[in-house]
């Protein structure tokens, strides 16, 4: 029992550092806000908790772009275990735990793979601290569809290399990693916990066991795959029907936010070009020249001194960590020297950001630390060459401080920037280089400390080496009070109480004007984003209050192809005088604008605020509706070529001929409405159709009174039900893609797990 508490302190003392440092947001009524959280992740994450809280599976988001698959989107990672889990929480609650357990668990994870390989107690704490407050896996509070497989990257390469574990143990290891990889649905870190794995077995495994080993690796991502295969399968069906994949991206939008060179001074001086943490504008000024991905690439001096001090009889581990950050970084680099006539050029793969390169980076940094600390104490070095690094830069502090125009003009014509940044850089950058004087002489005292002898002086350098990422980074997690970010805004007040049962959609006529000098101040007035992303309509916020959208910003690329077509002809609509029948067919009743851009045709206003007209368009019909007219058309082309000569109550169904219909008006009662499943009843004097304001999608049933019916793509890009003359039951039920086939890859998972298992018995 002894034995086991002390294997299990380090992780306990970890979890407890993890939890203090972030007490405001887990102990008050306080949550995590910045860059994607309020726009994007905040809204994706609370229409999974929500399918979960009610007992359903996550499938379908109604409130985007009129309605999306949810589960098959891999951003969304709906059976990553700890989202079901956390359904048992409030939504609030559970929004500040996410990200503070993963912290936790990479830390966790960091701890035993160190120790795996070899590495002391100290060494391994050194690791943890340096990876799970390193200013990108910081960052990764703003990405909770990242954060999971960023934080899974050190275990799986211990499920690998641990020691004493068989090989059927390892592999079962191996596969509960890589399933939870694959149900977090994260490509990057896939690829960079498989590419770290392979890098081991190359650089750091003997000779004789790397056939075995690979043989375990394989094995086990395959077992993890099929574990995962109702995820896997999911992303697979929906990824050829979205924009992504049949528009394509270009090389320019997959290689945006590829790390300027400049940036990588980051590793020295946690934010030389400003406060990217800040809410105040004038601090932040390198974003005004390239945006960041993550906040800082700071994780700490001794990463750096790791990389270069293991060459001597190196430890196990080290070339690992040279190789991976020197691949890594150019990988984040190379990008912003791409040729300015390939920009144009399809992407080869339809992935982007190649700044998340940067975890694999922080990883090896992370590990040539604790390999740093360990040298410190076996060949007592102590601090010396930090010492002068910090000496350094207190010298460059002072000049800066001396001469603060010539610095600031100096690092502005490094980054690129223009010379209205001057006055700002001036400002900020002597003491961006004071504070890292700082953190490398701290850097050095603790080198010192661990290569004397004693408890004492051992202690002084691991508080030292805690204190120093802690205090560089923690400040990048913003929090603000649950009350500036969870309750619905006037507007979102004032058009529920007009449309209580949400047959309607919202309009943001922002996208469709020019630049309003409002919304330049707007943005002034809040640099961190987090009240205009509430207060505009062109994002996800609105989702959080259960309100919808048609023709949102598709973030994420995400969204079936033909909502991209119907957001393309709706910028040409927006510009004409008649084009009120169009948007009244989409459902789309209420509007926001600024008090400076004028309203579309056929909107109103009905109120407003300081900044903003909120409009009104009466004539807008319900998103559920039995057509009183129609026409049929052979397919999406001429769909297309029909919609915008539309009257309002006529839709468009594509059936593969060309007619026209008309019904008497019937009735329509709803008596269940879920993102998941809709119970209609219906009374049609005539054959008519339902319109339903939902994605054509293939992987849902619709039944008439128990009899599956086939539906019609109407509207270009939504759906027609045929409804038969009488009364009828309608039932409509959204599927998980392929889960009738791949709901067996678990227990065929299951299966490989326990053969491997009895195969390799005795070995």
């Amino acid at each position: 029992m002894k034995a086991r508490l002390e294997r299990l302190w380090p992780g306990i003392l970890f979890s407890a550092l993890v939890v203090v440092s972030y007490a405001d947001p887990l102990f008050t009524r306080r949550t995590f806000v910045g860059r994607d959280l309020v726009p994007y992740n905040i809204p994706l994450e609370s229409a999974v908790h929500d399918a979960w809280s009610r007992g359903r599976l996550p499938v379908w988001w109604e409130a985007v772009s009129g309605g999306r698959p949810l589960m098959p989107n891999p951003n969304a990672g709906v059976f990553y275990p700890l989202r079901p889990a956390l359904a048992a929480f409030p939504f609030p609650v559970a929004m500040r735990i996410f990200p503070v357990f993963h912290w936790m668990l990479g830390g966790i994870g960091m701890l035993l793979l160190v120790r795996a390989i070899g590495g002391s107690r100290g060494a391994a704490w050194v690791s943890a601290v340096s990876f799970a407050f390193s200013g990108v896996i910081v960052s990764e509070v703003f990405y909770s569809n990242f954060q999971p497989g960023a934080s899974l990257l050190p275990w799986s390469l211990w499920a690998l290399v641990r020691p004493g574990a068989r090989p059927a143990g390892r592999v079962v290891g191996i596969a509960l990693v890589y399933a939870a990889l694959f149900l977090a649905g994260d490509v990057f870190s896939l690829a960079l916990a498989v590419f770290a794995a392979v890098l081991w077995l190359f650089l750091e495994a003997p000779a004789g066991e790397r056939g075995r080993r690979g043989a375990d690796l394989g094995l086990g991502v395959l077992a993890g795959c099929l574990l995962a295969l109702p995820q896997v399968v999911a992303i697979a069906l929906l990824a050829p029907e979205t924009r992504r994949i049949i528009g394509g991206l270009t090389l320019a939008s997959a290689l945006d936010f590829s790390t300027p060179l400049w940036r990588l001074s980051e590793f020295f001086v946690p934010y030389p070009f400003g406060e990217t943490w800040s809410t105040d504008i004038a601090w932040d000024w390198g974003t005004r020249i390239s945006r960041h991905y993550f906040s800082s690439l700071f994780v700490g001096p001794i990463a750096l001194a790791g990389l270069l001090r293991g060459k001597r009889n190196p430890p196990t581990g080290w070339r690992l960590a040279r190789t991976l950050f020197a691949v890594m970084a150019v990988l984040s680099v190379v990008g912003r020297f791409l040729p300015e006539a390939w920009k144009h050029l399809p992407s080869p793969i339809p992935l982007r950001y190649p700044e998340k390169f940067m975890v694999g980076a922080t990883f090896a940094l992370a590990l040539a630390a604790g390999i740093a600390f360990d040298r410190w104490r076996q060949f007592r070095t102590g601090g010396r060459g930090l010492l002068a690094v910090a000496g350094a830069l207190a010298v460059l502090a002072g000049a800066a401080a001396l001469a603060p125009d010539a610095a600031g003009r100096l690092i502005v014509a490094v980054a690129g920037g223009a010379p209205d940044l001057v006055p700002l850089a001036a400002r900020s950058l002597p003491a961006a280089l004071a504070v890292a004087g700082l953190l490398w002489a701290a850097t050095a005292i603790a080198a010192e400390a661990a290569a004397g002898r004693g408890r004492a002086s051992f202690l002084l350098a691991l508080i030292l080496l805690t204190a120093i990422p802690v205090a560089a980074n923690r400040v990048i997690a913003q929090t603000a009070h649950e009350g500036t970010v969870y309750p619905p805004t006037a507007f979102a007040r004032a058009i529920a109480r007009r449309d209580a049962g949400g047959e309607f959609r919202t309009l943001d006529e922002t996208l469709y004007r020019p630049l309003s000098p409002l919304l330049a101040a707007s943005h002034l007035a809040d640099p961190a984003g987090s009240e205009l992303y509430r207060q505009t309509w062109y994002y996800f916020t609105q989702t959080i209050w259960r309100r919808g959208t048609v023709l949102n910003i598709d973030v994420d690329a995400g969204d079936l192809s033909r909502i991209e077509s119907l957001r393309r002809l709706a910028a040409v609509a927006a510009a004409q005088t008649d084009s009120e029948p169009f948007f009244s067919t989409l459902s789309l009743r209420f509007a926001i604008r600024f008090h400076d851009q004028t309203p579309i045709s056929g909107f109103r206003r009905f109120g407003g605020d300081a900044f903003r007209s909120w409009d009104e368009n009466p004539d807008a019909l319900p998103d559920l509706r039995l057509a009183s007219r129609w026409r049929e058309a052979t397919g999406p082309v001429d769909a297309l070529r029909t919609l915008p000569g539309l009257p309002a109550d006529e839709i468009v169904v594509e059936t593969g001929e060309r007619r026209t219909g008309r019904a008497s008006p019937g009735k329509l009662r709803i008596r269940e409405r879920s993102p998941e499943r809709l119970l209609l009843e219906t009374q049609a004097p005539d054959p008519t159709w339902l319109f339903v304001l939902r994605g054509d999608w293939s992987y849902r049933a619709v039944e008439i009174d128990g009899v599956p019916v086939q539906t019609r793509p109407a509207q270009l890009a939504f759906t027609a039900v045929p409804v038969p003359a009488g009364s009828h039951t309608i039932e409509w039920r959204e599927k998980a893609p392929g889960l009738e086939v791949s709901r067996y890859g678990p227990l065929a998972g299951g299966a490989l797990l326990l053969l491997t298992a009895w195969r390799r018995r005795d070995a």
